[in-house]
């Protein structure tokens, strides 16, 4: 039961905000004997116990969520937490123990090899699923942030990286368990995959050369407490009115080419006119800057009644027009809409008593100059596919309010995965946070301009238009059906060895 409880620990510190090199090769160590030494259903629930470890030390940011600003007590929000971390457990850690147990049993310890196959395909399967999916610390982030390293996710995505932190594992357990000379031949391969990997990160972040024509963004983090977006009255939503217009005439002094505000930055509708929206247009209307935001689009039918909101995103010429808009699709589940429509569920959640945000329908384009924009709000920064499927576009902006995060790992988290969307797409990305981390990021990774949390902060830096070229956005669907071969003929090549290897099982 330790194992399984250190399994689970380890795992956990080697993600952001943690990073402690490694770790993760304890903890899938630990995780691997306790499949292959024990019996199925004791194996499993090592597993079980290894997953809730790990959901409540790497999770633990959304019972403060839900009880902070959702608005629950403490005793409801750890229930949900813990059916949360229960759910995440079985069909993250005990699924995957079911299936490499299934292996064990058939291949022996040979069949450890297999680990990488599976758990990258369930980490894919989690991109979908449940709930429009929740990719959130995925295991290549236990290696990302060696930046040469995380590199490779323009060939792979993110998902190779975590292919080859479970191929690594897989190598450390075979030769903990082995200890021969094929064994240790495998730590050597090991080890010249990792240094030729960082060679090419090297030489790749190295030779990157801005190129295109360049913009200059000036990113407004206002870093409004959710206590005061709660909350709103005419008072609030003015005083929030009135800081962001005074971001915006600082940021004006920099002369730049586009403004980028956080999500749901300005409390009013963009096409419901109320005194606070002509407020705010009066007060900008001499700051000829485009500008970019968040809004609540509230929308009205025929008769003046409420038809249906949006989270979106708005593109404002320098004479307010609109220019473009991108409606989120990618919705956080029991926090923008009620995926159990259902009486006593309902009564649970009080903030989404009123109107569940709609779904957008699609991933379109916001054209800036010669700028082709994919736009991402919130956690659509988190899915690596989602993000390249919007198809031809040189730059990601991404819009997040991670105040309800509070002080906690979240906010950490949440920037790493964005990060590494740039590398995967060869592309610069703007991101802008309500209390951060706020950033402009180069196509390799680095970034160019950075905030702290919880601080108001204009962000200012130069992106360029031309994106780099990568294999990743490029030929995605091919990768992946290149490693769905490869996990074939593998598992051909065992079935066919099996007999041979067996005797390695001790």
């Amino acid at each position: 039961m330790i194992s399984a409880i250190l399994s689970g620990a380890f795992l956990s510190v080697s993600l952001p905000n943690f990073f402690i090199p490694f770790a993760f090769l304890i903890g899938f160590y630990l995780f691997f004997d306790n499949l292959y030494k024990y019996s199925t259903k004791k194996a499993l629930i090592y597993s079980f116990l290894t997953g809730l470890i790990f959901s409540f030390l790497s999770f633990y940011w959304i019972i403060y969520a839900i009880n902070y600003y959702g608005k629950i007590n403490i005793l409801i929000s750890s229930i949900l937490f813990i059916i949360f971390s229960i759910a995440y457990s079985l069909y993250s850690f005990v699924l995957f123990g079911f299936i490499q147990k299934i292996i064990f049993n058939r291949y022996g310890i040979i069949g450890i090899f297999l680990s990488p196959f599976i758990w990258v395909f369930m980490e894919i399967f989690r991109e979908f699923f449940p709930f429009n999916g929740f990719p959130w610390n995925l295991s290549g982030y236990m290696l990302s942030y060696i930046n040469p390293v995380a590199q490779i996710a323009s060939i792979t995505s993110i998902y190779g990286v975590s292919f080859l932190v479970l191929f690594f594992s897989s190598s450390f357990f075979y030769f903990i368990k082995c200890r021969t000379k094929k064994s240790l031949s495998v730590i050597v391969l090991n080890i010249f995959i990792f240094v030729i990997i960082f060679i090419y990160g090297e030489f790749r972040i190295n030779n990157y050369q801005d190129n295109g024509k360049p913009y200059k963004i000036a990113i407004l983090q206002g870093n409004i407490s959710e206590e005061l977006k709660l909350n709103p009255t005419v008072e609030i939503n003015k005083s929030i009115i009135d800081k962001y217009i005074n971001l915006f005439k600082q940021a004006e002094r920099f002369n730049p080419d586009l403004v980028v505000m956080p999500e749901s930055a300005i409390p009013i509708f963009p096409f419901v006119d109320t005194p606070l929206k002509e407020y705010f247009f009066k007060n900008i209307e001499n700051i000829k800057i485009p500008f970019i935001s968040g809004f609540d689009n509230l929308l009205l039918n025929e008769y003046g009644d409420i038809d249906k909101i949006y989270n979106s995103l708005i593109l404002y010429y320098e004479n307010k027009n609109i220019k473009g808009i991108y409606n989120k699709i990618k919705l956080v589940p029991f926090g923008e809409y009620n995926p159990f429509n259902i009486g006593f569920i309902k009564e649970l959640f009080p903030y989404l008593q009123g109107y569940d945000f709609r779904q957008g329908d699609k991933q379109n384009i916001i054209t800036f100059k010669d700028l082709k924009i994919a736009s991402l709000i919130c956690f659509e920064a988190i899915f690596p596919i989602y993000v390249s499927d919007f198809g031809d576009f040189n730059l990601i902006v991404n819009i997040t309010n991670d105040g309800w995060f509070g002080r906690t790992s979240a906010p950490f988290q949440h920037f790493e995965m964005s990060r590494i969307r740039a590398i995967e797409n060869g592309t610069y990305l703007v991101r802008a946070a309500n209390t951060g981390i706020s950033a402009i990021i180069n196509p390799v990774g680095k970034p160019v301009a950075i905030s702290k949390l919880y601080t108001d902060e204009i962000i200012v830096g130069n992106i360029y238009s031309k994106p780099v070229k990568t294999i990743f956005k490029s030929y995605k669907y091919q990768i992946f059906f290149g490693f769905i071969i490869i996990f074939i003929g593998f598992l051909i090549f065992l079935e066919t060895k099996k007999r041979k290897y067996f005797n390695l099982q001790s």
